[in-house]
């Protein structure tokens, strides 16, 4: 047995780095990471059992050889293992999803899609009793582990044994919650009967807006009875547009929008930094403009086109003289939209310019639905597009966008303590050259021995384009998302304009605004950008009182967002800390001048946390 409880303590040893972890995960419903930790949890506490019944020694035996109430080392170690597996199998068998298997080889891909919903209602038949025996098991885990004494073990085992305690008392909670999600997830799917319309957004981040990029086309995906019924790709959103403008209807647009005219239309309607709340105004305006409902919006942008069909090769469009490839795909369906559709006089009266996109739409689903050795790439860059924000959903029911927004599928502003930054560009007319800037963010902060804390967030814009179709100026309206206690002392401009889409006849007194927005202070401007050039704008604020000094230690936590449609942007901060303080978690700094120098490509929501604690106090 002593040779067990030695294998089991090298077995578990590394365990409790990512407890802290996995306890972050349930808190904030993040499926994708419980299920990457599960499978090692799971595995070591595996292990541990069979080292003790290899040992020839039933797991059960030493709770017998002991009065009730009493363990010694050996047995209490018995149970925390017994009470480890528990949980970790709660978890497995919650997440366990090999009953959906990759999309079927050779069928048409409606078939294929509609197969893959058939075995996401298989396992939603299992859910219900999978959630309910996963509580029980978590129940029995805290039971066995509020009978055994910490004090029984030490270092990394007695650690281990806190942490299962938590643990425990978290899961219940968490299945508790988790309990009404089989019907959830089988009302939106219609798995049970009934109908649902989803929105499907193809954003061109080439053109970018808070929401991911303009509303250049989109599909509505009709499901009932557990299947999907039509997919309806829309080929001219301005149709709707024009009509419900016609019909005397008038919707005042955001202000960055009024430079633009005095309505406001779906096509520009995703102009919110929080995508739910982009997504929410998307589908009022599609209700007001067609009369149809719709119970969710899902957006895709060009960058995941693109990686995509790095992947899954090109798509032949032989009836426009194309082969659609990662490489051109920018720009020639582009010229088709704008320019090469309307050199055919025929479809004038058709006036349907993105056409090219619904009759390729089918084609690009065939292929990522193809399955075979491709489907882990494809699968592997959706994961990616979800983290980076290329990939996004809404969902009306609250439960379930509870759960996309766990895994970072929402879009939301995020709720934070400390410091925050979420750049946010809105390319106002400023032509598909969005992707053409190179953004990079400078942070200096300065934390007083007082605890108030001065900044200075300096904004380098690059635009690497040229004026060559469809490149040009970019009119770029840009807000700042800050904490929301900040006073703001000045904003500064070079190079570039800061007038409403370069036009010194839109120029306005006030050259910056501030305001509230989703408990966050926001400053909002023009910020222009001619091709070849660069602009540069400098934000100065104060946050009174924002970290403790009076203790002998200290945090200085950041939150920094990144836009939907975004592909990346650098980031760099140059911070000073009082004198008489050390860096706890940091290995290269400045210890004469009290520096600290971090530098980071943006290319998804990160957390960075400084601890400071008293010089001498270690």
């Amino acid at each position: 047995m002593s040779r067990a409880k030695a294998k089991i303590t090298s077995t578990t040893a590394g365990l409790n780095k990512d407890f802290s972890a996995f306890l972050d995960a349930i808190g904030s419903k993040d499926i994708f990471s419980l299920s990457k930790y599960i499978d090692s949890f799971n595995q070591k506490s595996q292990d541990s059992l069979l080292i003790l019944q290899s040992s020839g020694q039933d797991i059960y035996i030493f709770s017998l050889l002991y009065p009730k109430g009493k363990s010694s080392q050996m047995t209490s170690m018995t149970d925390t293992i017994r009470a480890g597996h528990l949980l970790t199998s709660s978890y497995a068998k919650f997440i366990d999803t090999e009953s959906i298997a990759a999309i079927a080889r050779g069928d048409d891909w409606t078939v294929k899609v509609n197969k893959f919903l058939d075995q996401i209602k298989e396992y939603n038949s299992f859910l219900p009793a999978n959630i309910f025996y996963a509580r029980i098991y978590s129940q029995q885990a805290s039971l066995i582990l509020a009978n055994t004494s910490s004090s029984s073990f030490s270092g990394d085992e007695k650690k281990t044994a806190e942490n299962l305690k938590k643990l425990s008392a978290v899961s219940m909670t968490f299945f508790d919650y988790l309990s009404d999600l089989p019907n959830d997830l089988g009302q939106n799917l219609t798995l049970s009967g009934g109908k649902k319309s989803y929105l499907i957004l193809f954003l061109n981040n080439a053109e970018i807006r808070p929401g991911g990029g303009f509303v250049g086309s989109f599909a509505r995906a009709d499901l009932e009875n557990g299947q999907i019924t039509k997919i309806d790709f829309e080929k001219n959103i301005y149709t709707l547009d024009k009509a419900f403008l016609a019909a005397g209807n008038k919707v005042t647009p955001p202000k960055e929008l009024q430079a633009l005219g005095d309505s406001w239309t779906m096509r520009d309607s995703n102009m919110s930094a929080d995508f739910a709340e982009s997504a929410k105004k998307v589908a009022w305006f599609y209700q007001q403009e067609s009369g149809d409902n719709v119970d969710g919006v899902i957006a895709i942008d060009t960058t995941l086109f693109i990686n995509l069909l790095k992947i899954v090769g090109p798509i032949d469009m032989p009836e426009y003289n194309l082969m659609i490839s990662d490489k051109n795909f920018l720009s020639d369906v582009q010229y088709q939209v704008e320019i090469g559709y309307y050199q055919n006089q025929e479809n004038w009266s058709e006036n349907q310019p993105k056409k090219i996109l619904a009759d390729m739409m089918p084609k690009f689903i065939t292929l990522i639905t193809a399955g075979g050795v491709k489907q882990k790439e494809i699968n592997s860059e959706l994961f990616e597009a979800i983290c980076e924000k290329h990939f996004l959903f809404y969902l009306k029911n609250s439960k379930l966008e509870d759960l996309i927004d766990g895994i970072g599928a929402s879009g939301k502003i995020r709720n934070s303590s400390g410091d925050y930054l979420y750049p946010v560009d809105a390319n106002i007319g400023g032509y598909k050259s969005s992707l053409e800037i190179e953004e990079n963010v400078r942070q200096d902060v300065l934390i007083k021995n007082s605890g108030d804390v001065e900044e200075k967030i300096s904004i380098l814009r690059k635009h690497n384009g040229s004026y060559d179709w469809p490149g040009g100026i970019n009119n770029n309206y840009l807000k700042i998302y800050l904490p929301m206690a900040v006073k703001v002392k000045s904003v500064e401009f070079s190079g570039g304009d800061n007038n409403p889409r370069s036009d010194s006849n839109l120029a306005e007194e006030e050259k910056y605004s501030s305001d509230l927005e989703f408990g966050k202070t926001v400053v909002g401007f023009w910020q222009n950008t001619k091709p070849g050039e660069q602009s540069q704008s400098t934000i100065t604020f104060v946050r009174e009182n924002a970290i403790q000094t009076g203790n002998d230690q200290f945090d200085y936590q950041i939150t920094i967002q990144k836009q939907p449609g975004v592909e990346k942007f650098n980031w760099a901060l140059y911070l000073v800390y009082p004198e008489g303080w050390k860096p706890q978690n940091v290995e290269n700094y400045d210890a004469k001048n009290h520096q600290i120098f971090l530098k980071e490509e943006i290319r998804r929501d990160q957390v960075f946390r400084l601890r400071f604690i008293r010089s001498g106090s270690e």
